[in-house]
């Protein structure tokens, strides 16, 4: 199995649209939002976050069904862990999806490591998303994440971006694409464009699905 996986176009122009009518139908309200964070890891910005909205998967005529149903058929049956659409405000640091000891420690006695899925939808115009992935120590020859400012978030404790070599850049091309990766990877947003960050209007929004495999697979 491939640690980082990228597609472009992965779902078709109709299923896109299908999922993007459900959405509006659905018209779900958002819940979270941005918050402070000044934690060594956080962006410079001060403040992470995304909204989410529920993917509503108890209902049949949800077309996120035909999605996942693609998924399982090309990467293998899966537990969904959470899922949801998300939109973001503000960029992540480096971060991986652990909770704690005890939350990882639990899932390992029913479940092997499985993927988190992004499918973009949508984002603003002056906005360029992406998604970028670490190793932590850095690995020998790495840039990095000091060594591209350009589009990769300044930290609180400049000094710890030192701690992060990066793997692989994915600048999100269409909407529809799926970028994947193992859990339980270092990533963390990019930046691009010219979009200014504020509390009231998200950025980006994407399908988001965080997966483990079945021990008996």
């Amino acid at each position: 199995m491939l640690d980082i996986i990228y597609k472009e176009k992965y779902i078709d122009d109709q299923l896109l649209s299908r999922i993007r009518s459900y959405i509006d139908k659905t018209n779900d309200d958002f819940c979270g939002g941005p918050i402070v964070d000044k934690s060594n890891n956080s962006s410079h910005l001060g403040m992470e976050g995304c909204s989410d909205r529920p993917l509503r998967l108890e209902h049949d005529d949800n077309p996120m069904h035909e999605l996942i149903g693609k998924l399982k058929k090309e990467m293998g049956d899966f537990h969904i862990h959470t899922g949801s659409i998300r939109y973001m405000y503000f960029p992540y640091g480096p971060h991986t999806d652990i909770r704690s000891n005890e939350v990882m420690l639990e899932s390992r006695k029913k479940y092997k490591f499985g993927y988190t899925f992004l499918i973009p939808l949508s984002w603003k115009t002056g906005y360029v998303p992406g998604t970028a992935f670490f190793d932590s120590p850095p690995k020998e020859d790495q840039q990095l994440m000091a060594e591209r400012q350009d589009v990769l978030p300044k930290l609180q404790k400049e000094s710890s971006s030192k701690n992060f070599g990066i793997r692989q850049l994915i600048t999100w091309k269409n909407p529809g694409d799926l970028v994947a990766w193992m859990n339980y990877q270092y990533h963390s947003s990019m930046l691009g464009g010219e979009w200014t960050y504020n509390t009231e209007e998200w950025c980006k929004e994407f399908i988001s699905l965080e997966t483990y495999r079945f021990k008996d697979d």
